[in-house]
């Protein structure tokens, strides 16, 4: 008799132990998941790229006067921050044109060019210029002169060495958009081939004073937004 109850006693105890076990199995197993899923998503944060941070000005002109010539120009200026590499940044535009209502929306990323106009005395059908540039020919790396015959130049944006810095101004070809044969004027004003890429199908003559353009700039390597403001057309 006394044999059996003790069967007993060590059958209960082991009843009561197998809950225990399993509870703390399962804790472990827990803790496991979720130290894997922990380096995980540190992994995963470390490895995420940022955008660099800077402060930037855009103004966009309906006609900007050069003289004897005007043209629409677009220009941006790097007012303060980290230097900007100009391969890694996308600039978009959305443009409503007032009178007609048609909607344009362009996109510049990477090194892109555009061909002048015979009726100029520089910047001639066998030249090229970058979309748009960085007009400052005091930096050695960038040379001296901006039109080239063939191939891009090192002050194009999107060129591996068209590093945007504080101070810099990145401008569309207007200013070598020269007076025409058909005496374009401040009223009447040129043709400017980058805003004609940067704005697909928009005439010269509806960049108009008032207008509102929504301007953002991308920083492609991370995917954020380092600019995004409405811009009103002086």
């Amino acid at each position: 008799m006394k044999k059996k109850q003790e069967r007993e006693l060590v059958t209960r105890k082991d009843a009561a132990v197998s809950p225990v076990v399993g509870v703390m199995l399962m804790l472990a197993v827990t803790i496991m998941i979720a130290a894997i899923v922990s380096a995980t998503a540190g992994s995963f944060s470390n490895t995420e790229k940022k955008a660099p941070g800077a402060i930037l000005d855009v103004s966009i002109y309906a006609a900007k006067d050069y003289g004897d010539f005007s043209a629409p120009t677009m220009t941006i200026r790097h007012v303060s921050g980290n230097v900007l590499q100009t391969k890694d940044l996308q600039i978009v535009t959305y443009y409503t044109v007032p009178k007609t209502g048609n909607i344009s929306r362009g996109s510049l990323m990477g090194e892109n060019s555009v061909k002048g106009n015979d009726t100029w005395p520089l910047f001639t059908s066998s030249k090229l210029c970058g979309t748009m540039f960085i007009n400052d020919k005091n930096r050695p790396e960038f040379g001296t002169d901006t039109l080239q015959s063939s191939g891009g130049n090192a002050n194009w944006f999107g060129n591996v060495s068209a590093a945007f810095k504080p101070g810099d101004i990145l401008v569309t070809p207007a200013q070598y958009c020269g007076k025409s044969g058909d005496g374009s004027s401040i009223t009447n004003p040129n043709p400017n081939p980058g805003m004609e890429q940067l704005f697909p199908n928009v005439n010269t003559n509806e960049f108009q004073v008032g207008g509102v353009v929504t301007v953002k700039i991308i920083h492609t390597p991370s995917g954020q937004i380092i600019f995004d403001k409405d811009v009103v057309i002086s």
